[in-house]
């Protein structure tokens, strides 16, 4: 009963639309639930829109204003690449009279749209997440040093806060066995220093899913 369900509650958010103050949901759920012939929203903030492809375009369309927040240093979305000679097709036939219509495809994201349309945003520069060690890679790589930290370096138990470590391994297809075995080495070493008792461990891909799979199945054995 799925499809009839997602019907009736789309028709019951008409009423109930301006009874809450917030609403916060992801893109795909926002395209179930509200009619956008009917809904209007004073306000519509699309959050890592450097991430969001052209369905963001969707909840844009819902807001008496809108604010679009991101950071065009930061990855794009997840669709790069796939059916771009369709999309091109469309877009040379569907948006002849529309502006910058070359940035409506699956290369670019809300936060492209919205910068070459209205111009540079309004910059941040205070940092709170991490300390200067962390972002501080980042901020000269990125931001030309622009970004201010603003998290004390001794708010971290464990120093140093960051430690680079090159790994001698090669790329076989997807994935890296010397850098997944290194990595797995690491985490053992951790577990039996007392510094990260009680502490959890997380681990960042760069290289893709099956680099994750690998390092997963390692550390099972």
């Amino acid at each position: 009963r799925r499809q009839e369900l997602l019907s009736e509650a789309r028709r019951s958010m008409k009423r109930c639309a301006e009874a809450v103050p917030v609403w916060i949901m992801p893109i795909s759920i926002m395209a179930e639930s509200f009619d956008p012939c009917s809904t209007r929203f004073d306000v519509v903030i699309i959050d890592e829109a450097s991430q969001a492809d052209l369905n963001a375009l969707i909840p844009l369309y819902l807001g008496r204003q809108v604010i679009v927040v991101g950071d065009h240093e930061q990855v794009t979305p997840l669709g790069v690449g796939q059916g771009q000679a369709m999309l091109d097709n469309l877009r040379r036939a569907m948006l002849r009279d529309i502006p910058n219509a070359h940035l409506f495809d699956h290369q670019c994201s809300i936060y492209d749209i919205g910068r070459q349309s209205f111009g540079d945003a309004i910059r941040l520069v205070e940092h709170f997440r991490c300390v200067p060690e962390i972002i501080g890679f980042s901020n000269q790589l990125s931001y030309h040093g622009e970004i201010r930290p603003l998290r004390e370096s001794n708010s971290t138990e464990i120093k140093p806060a960051c430690v680079a470590c090159r790994v001698d391994g090669v790329r076989e297809r997807d994935t890296n066995p010397i850098e997944a075995r290194r990595i797995i080495d690491t985490i053992k070493a951790m577990l039996r220093h007392r510094s990260y008792e009680g502490k959890t461990i997380g681990v960042i891909s760069m290289l893709g899913e099956a680099q994750a799979l690998l390092i997963q199945a390692m550390l099972h054995r």
